[in-house]
């Protein structure tokens, strides 16, 4: 969220009122779209310089980072004609998905990508590295894996898509819970795991990946594996073979993937918690994930979705570069991450 004339917006970290955020609350339109409703295929502006300088799918160069785990012991299906080749299907073309197609297409995977106003309407560089646009049931058949997308309060309307999922694909799922947006929903209120619910309302296991990092980052940051401040995307599931199989794509996208153990655990990595959209190495997501705190992190995620909602109502303000990746910092972690 970009510098602008700093509206004295009040928040308070620790009960202490933190002037930071008003100077910080001046920038970014093109920070996570979970936070607002998703505009499908809607690009950020004012990434051009950035995008040029990062663009494109790193090369897998280097030395294999730590905590890697590769896919052996997954079933033959999940295996294409190269090693590591999967059809993979993607519900949503939000700012995420959108990346996404790109990465995964450029990685060599055979991506399929629908969104809920058929495939004509998906706009051509979504496509531009290999993703095939189709309907929304013909990108859930025939697949290794699927990626939903979407909104959170979404997700119940696709329940009749996936149970079109070959029963030993896996279902990966990147959404997060917003009130302010998704509407109150009372059993992730009352404590319940998002990736839980998820799961309850999909009617099968999901590995939960690529939800705690902002769609700017994701489009801007990947970096070749072993780069010495690589980003790392916690991803968590009940079975080790999934988690091997979502932080492989994870890192098919340009990031380290992170085992972060299973769904029930997947709370510290939801938005209000230390790891969440803040940009974290491999060797700082450990203690980010264990400084998670269940009772604190539904207040933080509030105050930052406020704090964003308060800057985009002002036409007067903008939002910078890395706006509400610092802002998380500031408001998440229990004394900050430099």
């Amino acid at each position: 969220m970009r510098g602008g004339r700093g509206k004295r917006l009040i928040a308070h970290r620790g009960g202490v009122q933190a002037p930071e955020v008003a100077r910080l609350v001046a920038t970014h339109e093109r920070g996570r779209r979970d936070m607002l409703p998703p505009a499908t295929g809607q690009r950020s502006p004012g990434t051009e310089r950035l995008r040029a300088r990062r663009a494109g799918a790193p090369a897998r160069t280097g030395p294999t980072p730590r905590g890697r785990r590769s896919l052996r012991g997954l079933p033959m299906r999940h295996l294409s004609r190269r090693s590591n080749q999967m059809k993979i299907g993607i519900l949503g073309v939000g700012a995420i998905g959108h990346t996404l197609t790109q990465r995964l297409s450029a990685a060599g995977h055979e991506v399929k990508v629908a969104n809920s106003r058929g495939p004509e309407t998906i706009p051509a560089e979504v496509l531009a590295s290999g993703g095939r646009a189709a309907h929304a049931r013909d990108v859930v058949t025939d697949v290794d894996a699927v990626i939903v997308s979407i909104p959170l309060s979404a997700v119940p309307g696709v329940r009749s898509l996936i149970d079109e999922v070959p029963a030993d694909a896996v279902v990966l799922d990147t959404s997060n819970y917003y009130p302010g947006r998704d509407g109150a929903i009372e059993a992730l209120d009352n404590g319940q795991v998002e990736s839980l619910w998820v799961a309850e309302q999909l009617g099968r296991p999901v590995v939960k990946a690529w939800n705690a990092i902002t769609s700017q980052s994701f489009e801007l940051k990947c970096s070749p594996a072993g780069s010495r401040d690589r980003i790392a995307i916690p991803v968590a599931a009940d079975a080790q073979t999934d988690r091997e199989l979502g932080m492989s794509l994870v890192e098919d996208t340009g990031f380290d993937g992170f085992d972060a153990g299973t769904l029930a655990e997947s709370w510290r990595q939801q938005p209000g918690a230390p790891a969440y959209c803040t940009d974290l190495t491999r060797d700082q997501l450990p203690a980010a994930l264990a400084a998670a705190v269940a009772a604190r992190s539904p207040r933080r995620r509030d105050l930052a979705f406020a704090a964003v909602i308060e800057v985009m109502s002002d036409p007067e303000d903008r939002m910078g570069e890395d706006f509400i990746m610092r802002l998380n910092r500031l408001l998440f972690s229990p004394s900050g991450v430099s």
